[in-house]
């Protein structure tokens, strides 16, 4: 009796920058698919990664898309604009931006915005015992 095993494919590299998102073939380098956020920012791209599923920031949205196929699932704008940190928490996915947080729920729902008023504006660490994301920088 012949013994059948699966050769598992490699992971897709998921890419992005100004605004875009692409799937890499990891073997060849080619282009699986894109997928354009935003047009002309010129701003970067956050990028969070499950095994279903990619979230990505840009200057002015965020958005869902299938993992390994570049599907996009759902987007929003967000109410701040800005480079973006990103923390997946449960059911919500936390989206900050110049010292703004915003709640989504995994569906793209905005839930809820806090402007920490009077507080200060910059970049935006995040976290929970364990999952924990820190603050890029670049503004």
């Amino acid at each position: 009796m012949s013994q059948y095993r699966e050769i598992a494919a490699p992971p897709v590299v998921v890419a992005a920058f100004v605004g875009q998102i692409f799937g890499v073939d990891p073997v060849t380098g080619q282009v699986i698919w894109e997928h354009k956020l935003d047009s002309g920012t010129g701003a970067s791209t956050a990028l969070l990664i499950t095994p279903e599923v990619i979230y990505a920031a840009s200057f002015s949205t965020v958005a869902c898309l299938r993992y390994p196929t570049g599907e996009l699932l759902w987007h929003a704008k967000t109410i701040v604009l800005g480079r973006a940190t990103l923390l997946l928490e449960g059911h919500r996915l936390f989206v900050a931006k110049q010292g703004e947080i915003e709640c989504f729920s995994l569906a793209g729902q905005s839930l809820w915005h806090n402007r920490f008023k009077g507080k200060g504006l910059g970049p935006v660490a995040m976290g929970v015992p364990h999952n924990v994301v820190q603050s890029d920088d670049e503004n």
